[in-house]
């Protein structure tokens, strides 16, 4: 009988060895269940540090991951983004100094338009308050990592010209829209809305900008402590397909407050995006939790993964990325990424669930 227990010990050696494996990036394990097949999970954050404002693009089986980094643009690329952490950072862009977009280099993102790539971002000159604006950057190249990007210009509406930050891309049928977070005017600064104007190419705005969203509710309003002008910003599109209804998902209240959160409008069906009157279904949709130290969660993007289920038949799944602090009342916490699986109610529309911890085990999104 001692043999036979001794022998079971050695052979199940190899399955605890694999049980406790953690690749390079020192946060993602591989589990053994009772059927001896390997099952895979990682943790938020996804990446270390700082990377507020996180985005994703994907194209040909890679995935580019851009964030806020201050004074300069970068890219990561990756072909796993539970495992983002193991990619190498590229500076693919540098401002020059003494112009307009020289400081404050905010939340990029990454959009594939007519066969090329175009970077969105916010930026400012140095020392002149309030001077942030929307400018776009081109690149034919097919790796990102590698091609040369050309600096195109500033993006706006040239009867308002307003301080715009968060610039974004959604595709209507055949056109393009920018969409972007800005001020009405400098006698109400600090009061963030969501405007939509139409595009003649990807760095022209070929018609006025309207203006889709308010803070007007109290989510919409808080500032660190206490409710305050109330900020709309970050907006990007999001669509199950064709046929189901289109959203516009966007963080709501000051970054710097606890109950910074994600809401959405909604265009009507067939309707034009440039009446105001045709967003509708306004509502918070992924807020704080108390209860597991996730605060001021925003700033989302979205990517798909698609592999071979436990049935055979390929699947896509569809995940959100979006960053959050894991203190209470502490503003100035540095904000990290964190990843969580999207799921699609019966009408259509996007269901977030609910903030997951940090350091809590997720299954890999499939295909990984």
């Amino acid at each position: 009988m001692r043999n036979k227990l001794l022998a079971l010990l050695i052979a199940l050696i190899p399955l605890f060895a694999q049980a406790c494996q953690k690749n390079k990036a020192g946060d993602d394990s591989i589990k053994v269940n009772l059927s001896g097949s390997k099952v895979k999970y990682f943790k938020n954050p996804i990446i270390d540090g700082d990377h507020a404002d996180p985005f994703v693009a994907q194209k040909d089986g890679s995935y580019y991951f851009l964030s806020t980094r201050g004074n300069r643009i970068t890219i990561l690329k990756t072909k796993a983004m539970s495992q983002l952490v193991a990619a190498n950072e590229i500076t693919v862009w540098t401002p020059p100094q003494h112009t307009d977009h020289s400081a404050d280099i905010w939340a990029p993102e990454l959009h594939f338009l007519s066969g090329k790539w175009y970077i969105y971002f916010a930026a400012a000159q140095s020392d002149v308050n309030d001077s942030n604006r929307m400018f776009v950057l081109e690149n034919d190249s097919a790796d990102l990592t590698l091609g040369t990007w050309a600096f195109k210009g500033r993006i706006f509406d040239q009867a308002n010209d307003q301080w715009a930050i968060d610039g974004s891309i959604v595709t209507i049928g055949d056109k393009n829209y920018f969409i972007w977070s800005g001020w009405e005017n400098m006698n109400e600064k600090y009061k963030q809305y969501i405007f939509i104007a139409p595009m003649s190419n990807p760095w022209t705005l070929s018609g006025p900008r309207v203006k889709i969203s308010s803070p007007t509710n109290d989510w919409e309003r808080w500032e660190p402590t206490f409710l305050g002008a109330g900020v709309n910003e970050g907006p990007i599109a999001l669509q199950r397909d064709k046929q189901s209804p289109l959203f516009i998902i966007f963080s709501a209240s000051r970054y710097s407050s606890d109950n910074y959160c994600m809401a959405q409008i909604q265009l009507a069906a067939g309707s034009n995006p440039l009446i105001a009157g045709n967003w509708i279904n306004k509502k918070p949709i992924f807020e704080k939790s108390d209860e597991i130290s996730v605060y001021g969660p925003g700033h989302n993007g979205f990517f798909t993964s698609s592999g071979t289920n436990d049935k055979g038949a390929i699947e896509t799944e569809n995940w959100f990325i979006y960053h959050a602090r894991s203190l209470p009342g502490k503003p100035d916490q540095p904000r990290t990424v964190r990843i969580q699986k999207l799921t699609w109610n019966t009408d259509g529309s996007p269901n977030f669930g609910r903030p997951i911890s940090t350091g809590i085990d997720i299954a890999r999104p499939i295909g990984e």
